[in-house]
């Protein structure tokens, strides 16, 4: 995005692409005579219809001397029906402008974030990527001046995020370059390229460091997979910029990171995610706990165990069959089962994408933005959660497991209870049986690797058990319980933790293993309740 990242003049000269079409001519245009200009800028109509009976609809295409189109004007003011009228007449509203930026209407009313005079213009066929001489998109121009309500709607009407101006930057760069946390946020759940280098080899990361905005930094850094020593074409690193521009807050937040993942031992919460789904779209969790089963569990126990104990304990036996067929049965179903998958392109989410220009009251309580999935096309429920490994909104999203290769949601929550406590059952079975038979044979290699092989399961089965009970007993999924800072609803107003779904051990337990919650309360109920009075 910038060449030399240390020279201030640089970023001057980088607001100076998006700032040179409206600004400095607003000034002048007060020292016009009334013309067609001034008409459009008093909002008044009726006195564009009188003045366009006596010069003719010509007039409509007029420049004025800085080269800007009437409709320029009307979209700069959210002058919602004198754009109307241009668009009704046959006016042009799809006009560069004549300065080196080239931006059309529809960027001025991105810039001053006039949801309805962006619908009004995608609706006379304005193209929602239209981009202005140096490649700004709307979306772009939206993500500059922090216009999230009207991103939103850009990203609902289709607009691609991937797109780049001139110098390689992206929406996500510049959200990030003028520090917009809100807007990453909306573009991260939008699916946008959080790597992605501009033709300078600037990073999202690397212009938020640039930039000093502390909250852009910790939201692209709480992802994992996020290099955090990338290297621009001037061999500058995040953390080198951020210390050339005396940001010590970031530079403290960029260290401890860095130094984070930097451990030999990782902390318990990455632990924990690697058992709950880190493997992401990785097969290899789980082909190791088939090879494990079926390659040497399995094997072991036909051929070395039970010749040694089945005639002495013959019950034990049985019950390791049983829960075994069990373990494979719950395995297949949480594997192959729909975990409540929201459904795609829904009615409301078009409802509430067109409603998005009429509803001023997003900017005081943004409810519904903040649940909108773009690549899903849908509404999020409350607690439901985009999987970024199934690309997918999940009701009462868990989390991605790796061991069954899908999402733990609302609909095969038990059946992955049922697998990991059969896991659980059947190593304490495998570990009992490996003891018995080194009792009678011996401290023998194949008898102290099974042992040690079952304990690791065990160990895992037991945790998940304890853990999905523990949850259960509460009404919290996983990912709310680890990341309830990140929901509005697991706080109170004091910002501490809070927790409106607990109906005691007893029902929660209920609702778990038993009854299914309640969702008839859907899109339209939520559009209802925000559009009413």
């Amino acid at each position: 995005m910038v060449a030399d990242h240390s020279s201030t003049t640089v970023n001057e000269g980088k607001d100076s692409n998006i700032l040179c079409c409206s600004d400095a001519a607003e000034v002048h245009m007060t020292h016009n005579c009334k013309s067609v200009f001034d008409i459009v800028r008093t909002g008044e109509v009726c006195d564009l219809e009188v003045l366009v009976e006596q010069h003719g609809s010509e007039i409509l295409s007029a420049r004025d001397e800085w080269g800007y189109t009437p409709a320029h004007w009307a979209a700069l003011d959210g002058n919602l029906p004198v754009m109307r009228y241009l668009v009704e007449r046959g006016a042009p509203v799809d006009l560069s402008c004549l300065g080196t930026q080239g931006q059309r209407p529809i960027h001025w009313a991105c810039r001053k974030g006039h949801a309805a005079i962006v619908q009004v213009l995608l609706k006379a066929g304005v193209g929602v990527n239209a981009a202005d001489f140096k490649g700004l998109t709307p979306l772009m121009t939206a993500c500059v001046f922090g216009r999230g309500a009207t991103a939103a709607y850009l990203l609902g009407m289709g607009a691609y995020h991937h797109l780049t101006d001139i110098n390689g930057d992206s929406a996500l760069h510049w959200s990030a370059y003028k520090g917009h946390p809100d807007l990453i946020r909306l573009l991260i759940y939008a699916g946008v390229d959080l790597q992605k280098a501009d033709n300078f080899g600037s990073t999202p990361l690397h212009l938020a460091c640039l930039s000093g905005n502390m909250s852009c930094v910790k939201i692209l850094c709480e992802k994992s997979k996020i290099e955090l020593e990338p290297r621009d074409k001037n061999g500058k690193t995040p953390l080198m910029l951020a210390k050339s521009h005396q940001h010590n807050d970031i530079v403290q937040v960029l260290t401890t990171e860095r130094n984070r993942r930097a451990r030999w031992m990782p902390p318990i919460t990455e632990i924990w995610s690697l058992m709950f789904g880190g493997a992401g779209n990785s097969k290899g969790p789980l082909l190791f706990f088939l090879g494990s089963f079926l390659l040497w569990e399995y094997p072991m126990y036909l051929f070395r165990c039970v010749p040694i104990t089945w005639n002495l304990m013959r019950g034990s036996h049985y019950c390791f069959i049983y829960w075994n067929l069990l373990m494979w049965l719950s395995w297949v179903i949480a594997n192959r089962r729909d975990p409540g998958y929201v459904p795609q392109d829904t009615e409301g989410y078009i409802r509430a994408i067109k409603q998005i220009p009429y509803f001023d009251k997003y900017k005081k309580k943004p409810i519904i933005l903040s649940r909108l999935c773009h690549s899903c096309r849908c509404i999020r429920p409350l607690r439901a959660k985009h999987c970024r490994y199934c690309n997918r909104c999940v009701q009462y999203f868990d989390h991605h497991c790796p061991f069954i290769y899908n999402c733990v949601g609302l609909r095969n929550r038990m059946w992955f209870f049922l697998f990991v406590m059969s896991i659980a059952i059947n190593c304490s079975l495998t570990v009992y049986f490996a003891c018995y038979c080194i009792a009678i044979e011996g401290f023998q290699l194949l008898y102290v690797l099974g042992l040690l092989e079952s304990l690791l399961f065990c160990c895992l089965g037991w945790i998940l058990t304890c853990t999905s009970v523990l949850h259960a007993c509460f009404n919290l999924t996983t990912n709310e319980m680890f990341n309830y800072k990140r929901y509005p609803y697991l706080r109170d107003k004091k910002g501490k933790f809070q927790n409106p779904f607990s109906r005691g051990p007893v029902y929660n337990l209920l609702e778990f293993f038993v009854c299914t919650p309640d969702l008839r309360s859907g899109d339209h109920e939520l559009l209802e309740e925000e559009s009413g009075p």
